[in-house]
């Protein structure tokens, strides 16, 4: 797979999850949050105290999202994640700035292509 596929696919469940409509209220504490929601965000938790109430609440969105796919589609997700990051620094921040660069109507049409489409009908 080419790394601007991969990034297309790894953007494309952000966009994918960022568009859930729900109003969350922000945990004040990590404490707070459900053992779903834990397990989820562990990467995050050592920095939850100092994150924005917007970001918390982006982030659990997410993860409610993420918890939602079926398990094939989270696997076929988190290895496109791990082949993304293991690109150079420098390959990463070009399919960056190239995604940054397209309109929403060139970025729905490169994701059309996704490969993980068969193992992710949700985020079809």
């Amino acid at each position: 797979m080419n790394a601007a596929k991969l990034l297309m696919l790894a953007l494309s469940w952000l966009v994918v999850t960022s568009l859930s409509s729900q109003a969350l209220a922000s945990p004040s504490a990590w404490e707070q949050l459900s053992p779903q929601h834990k397990d989820v965000l562990n990467a995050f938790q050592s920095d939850w105290d100092t994150l924005s109430p917007e970001r918390r609440e982006k982030l659990i969105r997410r993860a409610e999202s993420w918890q939602q796919l079926p398990p094939d589609c989270r696997e076929a997700l988190r290895d496109r994640w791990s082949e993304l990051r293991d690109l150079p620094p420098e390959v990463r921040a070009s399919l960056r700035q190239r995604w940054q660069g397209m309109s929403q109507e060139e970025q729905r049409a490169a994701m059309q292509g996704r490969s993980h489409k068969t193992r992710c009908p949700q985020s079809n």
